[in-house]
């Protein structure tokens, strides 16, 4: 029920951003189309141009994230969150159209100038666009990064940048008006340089999710943190995370804990830190158990010894679940006493004082 409820007010609220998104960049959109086509400028064109790339990716956000919300099947036990993986990939293969065409016309515009005209109204409208991108760029990215979306932040960060393409437009207009200097097609040229950037970042960073990165070292360290309060908790070791979709990740870890813990005792501490660890970080965790012996001066005795061997190695890296079985060890001394018998031992706990 938990994860259904989070899910659901995740999809929710990166749909109401990609909405608000839309309506923000058809605004601009037109504004900008307007002042461009009016002032045969280039460079205000290809940033309308931009400008609806954003549309089409906020779309294709709303989407993916309606897909990767269904369930899981038969044939996708772990659901269908990558999906938002793959519609970002979509995104960036429009954005790197849209910047392909744009540099076309850009070389168009050097090598064959036309005369653009602008006044103090356009000028100022390009101001305002500056300013509502730098907005719409905050908010985008805050509410990707609180429902852990690849695709808000990004859209985010490419609203941003934006801001300073468009700034670098008002600053082309302002020297045609003020100075009579055309620069816009070199202006043009550079805004699609970065759009082409940003299409090879985004292909780049969904091609390294679809295949699995390492997770974030600050968060493996807080989830052995995490664990390790918990009491009777001797070490954790081998901590595995698989991401199947932004904010959808599933992982396993096992936990060294006394061998003097009964089954009644083990279930609720394992049970209590997987949900414990999926409130915190939204992780499905399966915990494994090694037991640990209690401590005596054989046991430490067994175990600097092996330290001491494994010291040689130098691609070792830890030594974990070590485990001194007593019976093994009352099997050995009767085997070196009586080797013509088989022996069979086995050690029972004493519950008496």
């Amino acid at each position: 029920m938990i994860l259904q409820d989070n899910s659901a007010e995740r999809n929710r609220g990166i749909t109401l951003a990609s909405i608000k998104g839309i309506i923000g960049n058809v605004v601009l959109v037109i504004f900008k189309m307007i002042i461009g086509l009016a002032s045969n400028s280039i460079a205000i064109i290809l940033d309308a141009v931009n400008n609806l790339t954003d549309v089409l990716s906020s779309v294709l956000t709303i989407v993916g994230t309606k897909l990767a919300a269904k369930g899981a099947d038969k044939e996708h036990p772990f659901g269908h969150g990558r999906i938002e993986y793959m519609t970002t990939m979509a995104i960036a293969f429009i954005i790197l159209g849209a910047g392909i065409g744009s540099l076309k016309e850009s070389i168009d515009k050097i090598l064959y100038p036309e005369v653009s005209t602008f006044d103090i109204p356009s000028l100022a409208i390009i101001a305002v666009a500056i300013i509502v991108k730098v907005v719409m760029g905050r908010y985008i990215k805050s509410q990707g990064e609180k429902y852990k979306s690849d695709a808000l932040v990004a859209s985010g960060i490419d609203a941003l940048f934006d801001a300073v393409i468009t700034f670098a437009t008002l600053v082309s207009a302002g020297l045609v008006y003020f100075f009579n200097v055309d620069i816009q097609g070199y202006v043009g040229a550079l805004i699609s340089l970065l759009i082409l950037k940003a299409a090879y970042e985004i292909l780049r960073d969904m091609y390294n999710h679809l295949l699995g990165i390492r997770a974030d070292d600050d968060l493996i360290r807080n989830i052995k943190e995490t664990i390790a309060q918990h009491p009777n908790v001797g070490g954790v070791y081998d901590l595995v995370l698989n991401s199947y979709g932004p904010g959808e990740v599933i992982g396993s870890v096992h936990i060294s804990l006394p061998d003097t813990m009964t089954v009644g005792e083990v279930h609720p501490l394992t049970k209590g830190i997987a949900v414990h660890l999926y409130k915190k970080f939204g992780i499905n965790m399966t915990v494994g158990v090694y037991a640990e012996n209690q401590p005596s001066v054989e046991v430490l005795e067994i175990k600097k010894a092996l330290d001491q061997v494994i010291s040689l190695y130098t691609n070792v890296v830890q030594l974990h679940a070590f485990y001194v079985r007593e019976d093994k060890k009352i099997k050995a001394e009767l085997h070196n006493r009586y080797p013509d018998y088989t022996q069979f031992a086995i050690v029972d706990t004493d519950f008496s004082n």
